[in-house]
C-alpha cells in the first residue's frame, strides 16, 4: 500500500502536434484535479517536442506546472520517452500520447491500482472503444485494436507495456536499461514490456479506467504495421511464441497471416499456371473463420453493413504483416553479415 507523499510526472511525447494536444492537456489538467480532490499531489507535465515544428507558448499555459523540451531530431517516440525519463523529477511516471483523452479518475485510480498490484511493472489503462476520429476507415483501426479484452477479467496481465497511457516506476525502468527507441513507430512497448517481465514484474492493463483516442485511418496504420513487424521479429525470435492476448502478434494473428499468404500465393502461381478456384475459396472461408470472433466484435462496435469493410482491412493488415515480416527478415540477414 502507498504511505508515501504522492509525487508524479506526466511525460508526453508529441511530433507535430495539432488541436489534439491541447484537448490532451485539458483533460489531463481535469484528472489531476480529481486527484487533487482526493489526496495532496506534486506533480510535473513534461511535454517532449520529438524534433517536430515548436510548440506554441500558450500550450504549457493549459495545465499548471507544464514544461516543453524540443529535441533538436526526429528519433522516434520510444527516444521521446527515454528522454522524458530521464529529465522527470519524480521517481512514478504516467506516460500518455499526445492524443490521448483520458478519464477525470484515470489519474487516481491508475496510481492507486498500481501500488495494489505489488508484482506490477507498469499498469495502463485500457481504451475505450469510442474513436474522435470520424472516418469511416478509422472504425477499423478502432475495432481491431479495442479486439481481445471483452472477456478478460478487471486487472488483465498483458505482454507490452501499455504506453498509450499508463504507470511505471522510474527506479526500475532505470534499472532495466529505460526505453529502446527506433526511427520507425513500434514495437518499443514490446520489447519494453518482455524486459519487464524478465526482470521479475508484470505488465496489467486495467478496465477500471479507460481512455479515448483518434484512431487513425486504415492506410496509415498499416504503414505502420510494416515497421512495427520488423521490429517486432527479433523480440519474438528471442521469445520463441506469440502473443497471448491483444489483436497483434497473436497465435491467431500469426494463422490469420499465414492463410493470406496462401491466397497470394495461389494468387501469384494462377498467372502461371491454372489454379482450381477451390483453392481460393478454401482459403478465404479459413481466413474468414479464423477472424470469426473479430468480425463478431466489429458488427457489435459498428454495424452489419460495416462487415465487407472489415473483411478488406482484414487482409490489408495481414498483406501490411507480410510485408514487415519479410522486410524484417532481409535487416536481419543484413545485420547478421
Amino acid at each position: 500500500m502507498q504511505t508515501e507523499k504522492i509525487q508524479f510526472s506526466v511525460v508526453i511525447p508529441t511530433f507535430n502536434p495539432d488541436f489534439k494536444i491541447f484537448e490532451t492537456l485539458k483533460n489531463v489538467k481535469k484528472s489531476i484535479l480529481y486527484f487533487q480532490e482526493k489526496s495532496k499531489i506534486t506533480f510535473e507535465i513534461l511535454i517532449i517536442n520529438d524534433g517536430g515544428k515548436e510548440i506554441e507558448d500558450e500550450i504549457v499555459k493549459v495545465v499548471e506546472n507544464s514544461r516543453v523540451f524540443n529535441l533538436k531530431k526526429n528519433r522516434g517516440v520510444g527516444y521521446a520517452r527515454e528522454v522524458g525519463t530521464r529529465i522527470s523529477k519524480y521517481k512514478n511516471i504516467f506516460f500518455l500520447d499526445s492524443d490521448v483523452m483520458v478519464e477525470t479518475e484515470t489519474f487516481y485510480r491508475l496510481y492507486n491500482d498500481f501500488f495494489k498490484l505489488t508484482d506490477a511493472g507498469s499498469l495502463g489503462a485500457l481504451q475505450s472503444y469510442k474513436n474522435l476520429n470520424k472516418s469511416y476507415s478509422s472504425q477499423f483501426v478502432c475495432a481491431k485494436s479495442c479486439y481481445g479484452f471483452e472477456n478478460e477479467p478487471e486487472f488483465i496481465e498483458f505482454s507490452a507495456i501499455h504506453s498509450e497511457c499508463c504507470i511505471v516506476n522510474k527506479i526500475f525502468l532505470r534499472k532495466i536499461g529505460g526505453w529502446n527507441y527506433y526511427s520507425k513507430a513500434g514495437g518499443e512497448e514490446f520489447e519494453l514490456g518482455h524486459r519487464i517481465v524478465a526482470n521479475g514484474k508484470k505488465n496489467y492493463l486495467t478496465k477500471r479506467t479507460r481512455y479515448s483516442t483518434y484512431y487513425e485511418n486504415i492506410l496509415s496504420r498499416c504503414n505502420k504495421i510494416i515497421y512495427r513487424t520488423s521490429n517486432y521479429l527479433p523480440i519474438l525470435i528471442k521469445r520463441k511464441k506469440f502473443e497471448s492476448k491483444g489483436a497483434f502478434a497473436t497465435n491467431f494473428q500469426a494463422l490469420s497471416v499465414l492463410l493470406t499468404s496462401i491466397l497470394i500465393f495461389f494468387s501469384i502461381l494462377s498467372f502461371f499456371i491454372k489454379v482450381h478456384y477451390l483453392f481460393f475459396l478454401i482459403s478465404i472461408l479459413l481466413n474468414l473463420f479464423v477472424e470469426f470472433d473479430f468480425l463478431k466484435f466489429s458488427k457489435k462496435l459498428n454495424s452489419l453493413k460495416y462487415i465487407p469493410y472489415s473483411v478488406l482491412g482484414i487482409y490489408l493488415v495481414n498483406f501490411s504483416i507480410l510485408i514487415g515480416f519479410i522486410y524484417g527478415v532481409f535487416n536481419l540477414i543484413k545485420k547478421n553479415k
